[in-house]
């Protein structure tokens, strides 16, 4: 997502919450006047029946440290004025078009299509998150939360309806007019794990199902690309290489693994520390820092005004100024060293470009470090706090840091993302430890494989079964029939089969399985014909089947080509 950027306005929006009732208010009050100036009140949580974690949680994660020059109730006192600030600037509720619809209020860049935009799905996202993190101070989160959630679902995306458009507008034509933004749907997602964890989810909302089904039907049906990287909305190629490393938010992914039990997850996150270890390596190895976008393979800055967006599309600017909470997050909550070690990098050459001052960060550098921005905004200096959180030696620079980010007050986008930085530096982050899933197996992973024919040396059949989305399978050109079978091992009950094929697939062909003693089976049986194939992901069911050897049978190719797979997964008839 891209949000307007000048020294008075920055990116965003976000939805406004209710003020307390007014009986809490004056027993505030009461309190206020009983109780010695310079204490923190802490509320009772009466209003918070059936809330797993009230603010605060004040978790301490393993590794990390927190400003050690104040105590812990004044960082908690600091959020929760902070999140009152927040709430009332920039959380909203007055769409005519949606009664009962929150939405976060701020500036977008891009075209509004002749909409008057109001907020982005990115700041929906961000409010997600905010809104259960600060539950049990906010008597009316979950209301709030509901209502933010009512909005992501009516704006769905024109794409795919599992995701939210990019744009809030006060029109029911906005709605389902606009395509997708990754980042927003990520934060989404993840919320709704949150709000599961802390509310549960048998009220108004499945906040688990709902969770689920965007993750596999929604994130990873249009995000997920067959190199592992995240694209960056449901308009984008499945076979982009283009990325966005403000996108790269590796602990949700972590936390997405243990509500579906999708090995993918964890490709995604090797696959984007990989990019980044080969970016860094070859464009910022003194720095550590990242470009806004993210081209190629091997990985490389996109260039100046890439998508039309702004000139520095190429160098660590607005997008990427939220990079190292990303990364730091995933040493936090999962203990990472690959998190920590770029957190470290990070927070080693921040220190020394500004003599150990957050104070002196300014609004964008080039990937040697030279500064191209001229001013401190807390979207670009509370991630470095964050980042430096990793490591005692930065406990002056946090101490530091948290002094100049607990009054910063600007606008949506540099406000908002400060108040997450926050909320995790307090530890009042906490870790969604979910209704963890069985990891889902592919039986035909690394199994041995036989083909009729390949189209040459590097396309043999055991391509087809290395779980690697970047190597595959090909058969000769312009020949049928072709076939190729995975070798399980010893029989096997399955009902499941998933076909990740390239750009040469098969418009007709048959599944079949054999049980067969032996290494060379004779006698197949047909469990699944196809005769309408159109390439890209086909996930296959059939009746539970006894059966130690899987085939794909293509009769008919879609192109002129042969027949080319990605992958060849087979699953247990146990298996959703």
């Amino acid at each position: 997502m891209y949000l307007t950027r000048t020294k008075a306005s920055t990116p965003g929006n976000r939805p406004k919450k209710p003020s307390l009732r007014l009986k809490q208010l004056l027993m505030l009050t009461v309190l206020a006047l009983l109780i010695p100036a310079g204490s923190v009140i802490s509320v009772p949580n009466a209003s918070a029946a059936g809330i797993s974690k009230p603010f605060p949680q004040q978790v301490n994660y393993p590794g990390m440290i927190k400003p050690n020059h104040i105590t812990q109730s004044t960082m908690n006192q600091s959020v929760s004025s902070y999140y009152d600030y927040w709430k009332s600037t920039y959380l909203k509720n007055n769409l005519t078009s949606l009664p009962g619809g929150y939405y976060v209020k701020g500036n977008i860049t891009g075209d509004p299509d002749g909409f008057t935009a109001l907020g982005s799905s990115e700041g929906q996202g961000y409010g997600m998150i905010i809104t259960v993190l600060m539950a049990g101070h906010d008597s009316n989160a979950q209301t709030i939360f509901n209502g933010l959630f009512k909005t992501a679902r009516a704006y769905k995306s024109s794409g795919n309806p599992n995701l939210m458009g990019w744009v809030v507008a006060d029109s029911v034509q906005a709605q389902g007019h606009f395509g997708s933004a990754t980042d927003g749907d990520l934060d989404i997602a993840y919320s709704l794990i949150l709000a599961h964890q802390q509310w549960g989810s048998d009220g108004t909302v499945n906040y688990l199902n709902e969770a689920k089904k965007m993750i596999t039907d929604g994130i990873k049906a249009s995000y997920v690309t067959t190199n592992y990287r995240l694209n960056l909305g449901d308009w984008d190629s499945k076979d982009a290489l283009n990325t966005r490393p403000s996108d790269w938010m590796l602990s949700h992914f972590r936390a997405f693994y243990e509500v579906t039990g999708d090995p993918v997850w964890i490709q995604v996150i090797d696959h984007l520390y990989s990019v980044y270890e080969q970016f860094t390596t070859s464009y910022s190895s003194s720095t550590g820092l990242i470009s806004d976008f993210v081209v190629d393979n091997p990985p490389k800055p996109a260039p100046e005004w890439y998508l039309d967006e702004f000139k520095e599309t190429n160098q660590y600017y607005y997008n990427a100024s939220r990079f190292p909470l990303r990364i730091v997050m995933d040493y936090a909550f999962y203990g990472d060293s690959r998190g920590k070690a770029a957190a470290d990098k990070l927070s080693a050459w921040i220190k020394t470009k500004t003599n150990g001052s957050p104070a002196n960060i300014k609004n964008g550098y080039k990937m040697n470090g030279t500064a191209i921005g001229d001013y401190a905004t807390a979207v670009f200096v509370s991630p470095f706090i964050s980042a430096g959180a990793a490591n005692s030696s930065n406990q002056a620079w946090v101490n530091a840091g948290w002094d100049w980010m607990k009054n910063k007050k600007e606008d949506y986008f540099s406000d908002t993302y400060n108040l997450l930085n926050m909320l995790f530096i307090s530890g009042n982050w906490w870790v969604p430890t979910a209704e963890t899933q069985p990891p889902v197996t592919n039986l035909a992973l690394n199994k041995q494989a036989v083909t009729s024919t390949i189209e040459g040396t590097g396309f043999e059949a055991d391509k087809a079964f290395d779980g690697n989305l970047m190597s595959r399978w090909a058969s000769n050109e312009g020949s049928d029939p072709e076939w190729i079978y995975v070798d399980l091992g010893s029989v096997q009950n399955i009902s499941a089969v998933k076909l990740r094929w390239e750009a040469a697939y098969a418009t007709q062909y048959k599944i079949q399985v054999s049980s067969d003693t032996g290494s060379s089976p004779v006698n197949w049986t047909d469990v699944n014909t196809t005769t309408n194939g159109d390439g890209g992901e086909d996930n296959i069911t059939f009746a539970p089947q006894n059966a130690r050897f899987v085939r794909m049978f293509g009769t008919v190719r879609g192109t002129s080509y042969g027949y080319s797979l990605y992958e060849f997964e087979v699953y247990a008839a146990s298996t959703p």
